[in-house]
C-alpha cells in the first residue's frame, strides 16, 4: 500500500486538535475568515451541514469557499 507524504501546511492542520463552536458562521462571499475561524455549509447529499476551519487567513469570494484545501479543512459534520 503506497503512502503519500503530507505537505507541511496540511500536517500542522490535520494534528491541530479543535472543538466546533455552538454557533458556526455559514460560509458567504464578501467576509473575512480569520485564521481558525470555523464555517458551516449545507451537503444536501447527506442532508447535514459540514464545519470547515479556515486555515489561511483571507476574504472571502466565489471559488474560495469550502472545500477549496487552500484555505479550509475540514473538521465535522453535525
Amino acid at each position: 500500500m503506497a503512502q503519500t507524504q503530507p505537505t507541511p501546511m496540511a500536517t500542522d492542520a490535520v494534528l491541530r486538535p479543535t472543538t466546533v463552536g455552538n454557533a458556526t458562521r455559514i460560509w458567504e462571499p464578501n467576509l473575512h475568515w480569520g485564521l481558525f475561524s470555523q464555517c458551516s455549509v449545507w451537503n444536501p447529499r447527506v442532508r447535514c451541514v459540514d464545519v470547515w476551519e479556515c486555515i489561511q487567513a483571507h476574504d472571502s469570494r466565489m471559488g474560495s469557499e469550502p472545500p477549496n484545501p487552500q484555505y479550509w479543512r475540514y473538521i465535522a459534520r453535525r
